[in-house]
């Protein structure tokens, strides 16, 4: 990950290991969550990944292994950032 730290509420742009990128929002460390890549892990850090204004999106947790990493801070936003 590098030097930008993770805010709930904050939009970032990530890559993940496979070289993926999305935009999504930060939500915070969610207890109980598995990590997303690799199933393991109970405290994942949670992203919403929107793709529909009208509320539709998608919550993925990531372990400390396997978290993407952080390429942008685009900050907090008022309006949905979709994912395309």
């Amino acid at each position: 990950m590098a030097n930008i730290r993770l805010v709930a509420g904050n939009w970032y742009r990530f890559k993940e290991q496979d070289g993926t990128e999305h935009i999504g929002q930060y939500y915070g460390r969610e207890e109980g969550w598995e990590c997303c890549v690799c199933g393991k892990g109970h405290n994942a850090y949670a992203f919403n990944i929107w793709y529909d204004k009208n509320g539709g999106y998608e919550t993925w947790g990531y372990g400390r292994e396997h978290l993407p990493t952080i390429l942008e801070k685009i900050g907090e936003m008022d309006d949905i950032i979709l994912d395309n």
